[in-house]
C-alpha cells in the first residue's frame, strides 16, 4: 500500500550530495540499476501547519524513526495526516492544502487525486524487500553452514589421507615382518635338523669315547701288570722285544690319553653350539 502511495518511500537516504556522487559513479562502472538519493545536507522541507486532531493526525507522530532522518521523514511524511473516514479526509484537504489516508488505505492528496480500493499484498515493494532480506540472511546462514560443511568435510578428507598413508606403512611393516618371520621359521627348520645331526654325532662320539676309555682301562691294566711284573725279580730276565713292547705300550697309552682329551673338547664344543643355537631357535 504505502509504495503506491507514496513512490519516494523507496528513495535511498545519504548523509551528502558527495556521497550520493561517489555511489552513482560506483552503479554506473558496475551498470546495478538507476536509484534516487535523498541527501540529507540537501533537504529543507517547508510543510504546512497540520492539523492535530482527534479524527485526522499527523502520520509522523505514529512512526518512530532516528532523528538524524527528521529531514526526510518530513520531506516524506510532513504533509500526510490520518484520517477516519474519506469523507474527513477530503474536508481536511480542501480545508487545510495536505495529503491524508484513511485507516483503510485510500489517499487523497492536495492535488485531488483519491487513490484506493482492493491493494494486492503478493505485489507489494515492501513485502519484497523484506522476503529479499529474510531470504538473503538465510541464503547467507546457508552459506556459512556449507561453507564450514565444506571446511570439516577437507579436514576429514586430509584425516583419511593421513591414515592412508599410515595403513600403507603399516602394511609395509607387516608385509616385512612375514618375511622375518617366513626366514626365521626357514632357519628355524636348518637349525633342527643341524641340531638333530648334532645329536647323531654327539652319541656316536659318546660311543667312541666309551670304547677308548674302556680300551684305554685295558692298556692301563696291562701297564699295570707289566709294571708290577718290572719291579719283580724277574724283570731282569725280559727280552728285549718284551721290554721294546713294555715302551711301545707305554706310548700307546699316552697316544690314547691325548685322543681322549681331544674327543672330549670337541663333545663339549658341541655341546655349547647345540646349546646356543637352542636357545636362538627359542
Amino acid at each position: 500500500m504505502w509504495e503506491q502511495m507514496i513512490p519516494s518511500l523507496f528513495h535511498v537516504v545519504v548523509d551528502t550530495d558527495e556521497t550520493a556522487s561517489r555511489v552513482l559513479d560506483v552503479m554506473l562502472k558496475e551498470k546495478t540499476g538507476r536509484v534516487t538519493f535523498m541527501p540529507l545536507n540537501r533537504l529543507h522541507p517547508r510543510n504546512p501547519l497540520v492539523p492535530n486532531e482527534e479524527d485526522c493526525e499527523p502520520l509522523l507522530q505514529k512512526l518512530r524513526y532516528d532523528s538524524k532522518y527528521e529531514k526526510a521523514l518530513q520531506q516524506v511524511f510532513g504533509k500526510t495526516c490520518v484520517c477516519k473516514d474519506l469523507t474527513i479526509a477530503a474536508s481536511y484537504v480542501r480545508s487545510h492544502g495536505i495529503n491524508t489516508i484513511t485507516l483503510d488505505g485510500d489517499k487523497v492528496d492536495r492535488k485531488g487525486a483519491l487513490t484506493g480500493g482492493y491493494h494486492d499484498v503478493r505485489r507489494s515493494r515492501i513485502e519484497g524487500i523484506k522476503n529479499v532480506t529474510t531470504w538473503r540472511a538465510k541464503h547467507e546462514a546457508d552459506r556459512k553452514r556449507s561453507d564450514e560443511t565444506k571446511q570439516a568435510i577437507s579436514r576429514l578428507e586430509q584425516e583419511i589421507t593421513a591414515l592412508a598413508g599410515k595403513i600403507t606403512i603399516l602394511n609395509g611393516q607387516q608385509g616385512q615382518i612375514r618375511e622375518s618371520r617366513d626366514r626365521i621359521m626357514e632357519d628355524g627348520v636348518s637349525l633342527n635338523r643341524e641340531r638333530e645331526k648334532m645329536k647323531e654325532r654327539i652319541v656316536k662320539l659318546e660311543m667312541d669315547v666309551d670304547e677308548l676309555e674302556m680300551e684305554q682301562h685295558s692298556l692301563l691294566t696291562k701297564i699295570k701288570d707289566y709294571r708290577q711284573e718290572l719291579a719283580s725279580p724277574m724283570s731282569n730276565g725280559l727280552t728285549r722285544e718284551e721290554e721294546a713292547l713294555i715302551v711301545a705300550l707305554g706310548k700307546e697309552v699316552e697316544r690314547r690319553k691325548k685322543e681322549i682329551l681331544e674327543f672330549t673338547k670337541m663333545r663339549n664344543q658341541v655341546d655349547n653350539i647345540t646349546f646356543a643355537k637352542f636357545l636362538e631357535i627359542s
